[in-house]
C-alpha cells in the first residue's frame, strides 16, 4: 500500500484526506487527480462524496465528480483487475491521465476496463498494449463501441 503524504492541501487551503504520492498504485478505490496524486477512498465512492462535500461541493455521485471536477474514478481489484472511469474520450487530459497511470504501474495490473461518461461501452486494455506502436490515447478516443472491447 502506498504511503499517504501528510499535510496535503487543496488550493483553498483545505487538507485533503488520504492523498498519495503521484502514480502510486492503490488496491481499492481512489480518485485519480491531475498530476497523478490520488485520494484514497476507504469505502465506497458515494459514501466518501457525502462525507467530503467540502472537496466536491454539489456532487452527489461518482458521475458528478468525474464530470465536474475532472477526477478519474479508479477501482483496483484483486488479481490485477482495474476499472477506470473518465469524463470523455475526447478529453485529452483525462485520457492522458488514465494512460499514464496505467503506464506507470504496468507491473501492478493485468486487465483494465476504461469507461467514459460520453459513450456507451468500454475499452479493455492489457499491459502488452503499451508495447504496441499505436497510441493508446488514440485507441481510447476512437475505439469505444457499445458492449464491445477493442481487442
Amino acid at each position: 500500500m502506498a504511503e499517504v503524504i501528510a499535510d496535503v492541501f487543496n488550493p483553498d487551503g483545505q487538507k485533503i484526506p488520504g492523498m498519495t504520492a503521484p502514480w502510486a498504485w492503490i488496491r481499492g478505490a481512489v480518485w485519480l487527480l491531475p498530476g497523478g496524486s490520488q485520494i484514497i477512498v476507504p469505502s465506497f465512492h458515494d459514501e466518501w462524496i457525502r462525507q467530503h462535500q467540502d472537496l466536491v461541493p454539489g456532487c452527489a455521485n461518482v458521475c458528478d465528480v468525474v464530470l465536474r471536477k475532472g477526477w478519474l474514478s479508479v477501482v483496483s481489484y484483486s488479481q490485477g483487475y482495474v476499472e477506470i472511469m473518465i469524463d470523455s474520450r475526447t478529453n485529452a487530459e483525462s485520457v492522458g491521465l488514465c494512460v499514464e497511470h496505467l503506464r506507470q504501474n504496468l507491473d501492478e495490473w493485468r486487465d483494465a476496463l476504461v469507461m467514459t461518461m460520453d459513450a456507451e461501452g468500454y475499452i479493455k486494455l492489457a499491459p502488452e498494449d503499451f508495447m504496441d506502436s499505436v497510441s493508446l490515447e488514440s485507441r481510447i478516443r476512437g475505439s469505444l463501441m457499445p458492449g464491445t472491447t477493442s481487442n
